[in-house]
């Protein structure tokens, strides 16, 4: 299995050796997981606000709710496509 050496244990070495391959993975992953959920929590946000004007307003105020909401995200993804630069 692994060996001991004198004046320390191959497993350290082998540890920071895998992790410092393994570290730019993870960072990308982390990275499109976090966009992929906050694309989640925004389009949760938006199908909240259409049901919401839907209950106190009608079918109506619900689309155009909808429409409001289609304009924002997709202001939201042009946005994140640019790198948020103006």
């Amino acid at each position: 299995m692994y060996k001991v050496k004198i004046g320390g244990s191959d497993v350290k070495e082998k540890w920071k050796t895998t992790w410092s391959r393994a570290a730019p993975s993870f960072r990308k992953a982390a990275w499109t997981l976090g966009l992929y959920l906050d694309d989640l929590l925004l389009i949760g946000a938006g199908t909240c606000f259409v049901l919401g004007a839907r209950e106190a307003y009608g079918r109506a105020a619900a689309l155009a709710t909808a429409g409001l909401c289609l304009i924002v995200y997709a202001i939201v993804v042009a946005r994140s496509r640019r790198g948020g630069k103006r």
